[in-house]
């Protein structure tokens, strides 16, 4: 429900057009829980590398236990992107086309 309203956002910042207001009101309130919600993969991914000594596998161990580190360790880089994508620049610019389309309205907090 975020990304479709905030391609809408984009569009009538570009076309000088107004959305349809969403039925969760401002786009902060999905964001905030958004941002809840890396918080939280963000604790599990710590958690994950100080289980696994950051992703060392014991001496000794098989190609499948490396493999299986090497998997986690790239998860978690790819998570970390995916996580600052949103928080710093898909959120806020959305907060930010937002702003510019009700600004004269005053229809958002």
């Amino acid at each position: 429900m975020l990304f479709p309203y905030i391609e809408r956002l984009e569009r009538a910042v570009e076309t000088n057009g107004v959305p349809p207001m969403p039925h969760f009101g401002t786009v902060n309130n999905p964001v905030r829980m958004m941002m809840f919600e890396h918080d939280q993969a963000g604790e599990m991914l710590r958690k994950m590398r100080a289980l696994s000594a950051d992703y060392t596998a014991p001496e000794g161990a098989c190609p499948s236990y490396k493999g299986l580190y090497a998997g986690l360790q790239y998860l978690e880089a790819d998570l970390h992107r995916h996580i600052h994508v949103e928080n710093n620049i898909l959120f806020p610019q959305a907060i930010d086309f937002e702003k510019q389309i009700y600004a004269v309205a005053g229809s958002v907090n």
